[in-house]
């Protein structure tokens, strides 16, 4: 026979010892405590980057993020379009006049460096300048470009493309869905 602990969703067996009835309850609570301060936790960081104060100080970063996609060889409208400004405010910031960023612009900020890290440590200096512009074959791209991809799925497009980039820095190169088919198709013969 067993019976609900008011509220909790724990069940009590009547047959089991006192003591192991209080290690499941301690636990319990032990379980929702965790809950509650990863929960604060979270809560504390998501309001520091929404403070003024660190936005502001993340927002340094945008000229080195504009001066970034410059050497991919975009325009102005197309270095806003990527960091979701106006074209106003980024002539502003590239004079030094840094604006207050949103949320969402910080974190295009953070892919755009994310990707250009990726993309440096990946190719030589020629080969990054072009990268955006060149239509790309690969997953997720399919024959698009980079940019073109990235400006139409707007953060999780920069997203897919940062941690497509990051995998290829870690040695795990990506290959198009009829690659993969025709390899797995392919009949391994170890002979020793």
């Amino acid at each position: 026979m067993s019976t609900i602990i008011g509220g909790t969703g724990l069940a009590r067996q009547t047959d089991f010892a006192p003591l192991t009835y209080k290690i499941s309850v301690i636990l319990a609570i032990r379980v929702l405590e965790a809950s509650l301060m990863l929960r604060t936790a979270n809560s504390a960081r998501k309001s520091m980057l929404t403070r003024p104060v660190t936005a502001r100080r993340l927002a340094r970063g945008l000229p080195a993020g504009i001066r970034m996609l410059q050497t991919l060889g975009l325009t102005r409208e197309e270095q806003a379009s990527l960091l979701g400004m106006t074209t106003r405010n980024l002539l502003r910031a590239g004079s030094g006049q840094i604006p207050e960023l949103t949320q969402d612009q910080l974190t295009r900020l953070s892919l755009v460096v994310g990707i250009d890290k990726a993309l440096r440590l990946l190719y030589d200096d020629v080969t990054v300048a072009g990268w955006a512009r060149r239509a790309n074959g690969r997953h997720p791209f399919d024959g698009h470009t980079p940019l073109d991809f990235m400006r139409q799925g707007g953060i999780p497009a920069m997203y897919e493309t940062r941690r497509l980039l990051d995998s290829d820095r870690g040695g795990l190169f990506s290959v198009s869905p009829e690659a993969h088919e025709a390899a797995s198709n392919v009949e391994t013969v170890i002979e020793l």
